[in-house]
């Protein structure tokens, strides 16, 4: 472990206890104190989840990134390892990137980040770990140079790999810096220590000005990427927020360097959803996300709590009949217990069936939360005690409609049609929730989210 892990680590023994908890998630994934971001390197690997991240344990705010690290067993339940990748460099940054397994070991791609006065650079670097916990410093496996001249040297990060057959495809986050454009590069070798360019995906619109977080998985007879994109303009209900992030669902030929796209569509309409990556070590694509987004204010940040940012609930991903699909991991059933009292918990798996135009209110002492349904499904954080809100809805109408949402203490995920559709926002409401409703809900049920049963 090196002395700057070392330092970070002790540091969040000492303060962690400063922290409020008055709105700390129960089952979600965050920081144990400071600022959280992106997920990173996720991959289970000798029979446990290591799910790394973007991490500021000195502040509620972005600064010199390093990756975090949490452990579980099963995506609900995990324990927070501090920690587990800083670089020694000054001025250097550990952005984003993804893992994979090779003899044995964990090999982490990510970002080397250094922004000062002369400039900035971003650069691919492989880092191993014999057991997940620490990794070394790396070695820089790509030199930016190689890039065809219309690609942005600069901006250029975020590896994500995969390993087909005998080679490692490497997918890095691009701009076309001659159309201002964001693009998906591809890199290739047969070594980890040595890669070079292999082609490039887009440009496309919904990746605007900037490609970041690239992940690829085969799902089922389909290739789907996730990747996030910077500045996409707002098109008619999509892209709502300054930075997006697609589903990208078709056949990619790797020999050739093109991808036949059948569709994109945005993963979450809500305004709590970014940076997804997929799960490497698994038989079948599983994504996490960050529940948050960017360019917005941050309530336990502007109230002194010490702490900002979470993880989605992994969502199980299905390609089927032309569509995808989105639906909470399915080891979080094991936690639903029975509410107590009868009284609607903070913590909850609400499931619901529209059968015409109506409203779900959640309410608490000093605001409420609407799911309802008119034209489409809407998600209405407006008169909540938080420092924005909106008004978020689905794309599609439905004439009847099941709904599943997830609460926690301070978020809200609303899985539309079977996961068709999803909404995702940040809750920040005070005292105990009520539940009003109105006109054409039906087959209400609610669990409580709690202890493993």
């Amino acid at each position: 472990m090196t002395d700057r892990i070392l330092s970070a680590n002790n540091y969040i023994i000492k303060s962690r206890h400063t922290i409020k908890n008055e709105y700390r998630l129960k089952y979600h994934m965050m920081p144990p104190i400071g600022w959280l971001n992106d997920p990173n390197g996720l991959i289970y690997f000798n029979n446990r989840f290591h799910l790394y991240y973007q991490f500021n344990p000195y502040a509620s705010c972005p600064g010199k990134m390093c990756w975090g690290h949490f452990v579980s067993t099963d995506l609900i339940n995990y324990v927070d390892d501090g920690v587990a990748l800083k670089p020694d460099i000054e001025d250097a940054s550990a952005f984003s990137g993804g893992s994979i397994e090779s003899d044995g070991k964990i090999i982490a791609f990510y970002t080397l980040h250094i922004e000062n006065e002369t400039g900035k650079s971003e650069e691919v670097y492989k880092a191993v770990s014999s057991e997940g916990f620490c990794f070394d410093q790396g070695i820089k496996i790509f030199d930016n140079e190689s890039l065809p001249e219309n690609i942005s040297r600069t901006d250029f990060r975020d590896p994500c790999p995969v390993k087909i057959g005998n080679t490692y495809y490497v997918f890095v986050g691009g701009k076309d810096k001659a159309l201002n454009k964001g693009v998906i590069i591809v890199l290739s070798g047969k070594n980890p220590d040595r890669l070079e360019y292999a082609f490039q995906l887009g440009p496309y619109y919904q990746l605007g000005d900037m490609g970041e977080c690239p992940s690829y998985f085969r799902a089922g007879d389909k290739d789907v990427i996730v990747v996030s994109g910077c500045n996409v303009p707002e098109r008619g209900n999509d892209f709502k927020n300054i930075n997006s992030s697609v589903f990208i669902v078709g056949n990619l030929d790797f020999e050739n360097g093109k991808m036949e796209v059948e569709f994109i569509r945005e993963i979450d309409k809500g305004d709590a959803f970014y940076a997804p990556q997929f799960i490497r070590g698994l038989d079948k694509p599983v994504m996490i996300g960050w529940l948050e987004m960017w360019e917005r204010k941050y309530p336990t940040h502007e109230k002194n709590h010490g702490w900002v940012g979470a993880f989605s609930v992994p969502r199980e991903i299905t390609v089927k009949n032309g569509d995808i699909f989105q639906t909470p991991v399915e080891s979080l059933n094991a936690y639903l217990t029975e509410p107590q009292d009868g009284k609607t918990p903070k913590c909850a798996d609400i499931t619901f069936k529209f059968n015409g135009e109506g409203r779900l209110t959640i309410k608490g002492d000093d605001g409420e939360v609407v799911i309802g349904k008119d034209s489409g499904i809407y998600l209405d954080t407006n008169l909540t005690n938080n420092m924005f809100g909106c008004v978020r809805r689905t794309n599609l109408s439905y004439e009847t409609c099941e709904v599943r949402v997830l609460l926690d203490v301070s978020s809200i995920e609303v899985f539309v049609d079977g996961g068709r559709e999803v909404i995702s926002s940040r809750i920040y409401i005070d005292g105990n929730y009520n539940l009003e409703i109105k006109g054409g809900i039906s087959d209400i049920r609610i669990k409580e989210i709690g202890k493993k049963q």
